[in-house]
């Protein structure tokens, strides 16, 4: 609530006509080169992790019905990749497990219980529901 009351000062200095030093700020259009080292980090850790999580989950050798209650893994299903947790009680809920955002590998997150994108860090719940984006839309059933 904080960013909105920030943002609308200058938007108000701005609609007046008046040219407020926060309004450099807030613009879409700002670049600093001193961003593209931790720009070409964060892309470094989405070209590592979208290879190296469809290799590990190719050469999993885990099985859905082997998991027990509060466990979860990441695995293929014939050509698809499944998420899988089996909850307390027993249920078995088996989600897509790429994510909707742009097609990383969702890594289950024991700590919360919920299936975590390392790429840009959407999160889902055990159900498939998105907790956090970028992620706009669910995690579909497998």
């Amino acid at each position: 609530m904080t960013g909105g009351t920030a943002a609308g000062l200058p938007l108000d200095e701005l609609i007046r006509g008046r040219n407020p030093w926060e309004a450099a700020l807030f613009d879409p259009n700002r670049f600093d080169l001193r961003s593209s080292v931790t720009l070409a980090k964060d892309d470094g850790t989405v070209a590592k992790h979208l290879p190296t999580d469809y290799a590990r989950a190719l050469t999993s050798a885990s099985t859905v019905d082997a998991l027990g209650p509060g466990a979860a893994t990441v695995t293929r299903r014939g050509s698809r990749f499944v998420a899988a947790y089996r909850a307390e009680t027993g249920e078995l809920r088996t989600l897509s497990a790429c994510c909707t955002h742009l097609g990383c590998l969702v890594a289950f997150n024991n700590a919360e219980k919920t299936w975590d994108c390392p790429c840009h860090g959407s999160r889902f719940g055990t159900d498939g529901s998105v907790i956090q984006g970028p992620a706009t839309n669910p995690l579909p059933p497998a």
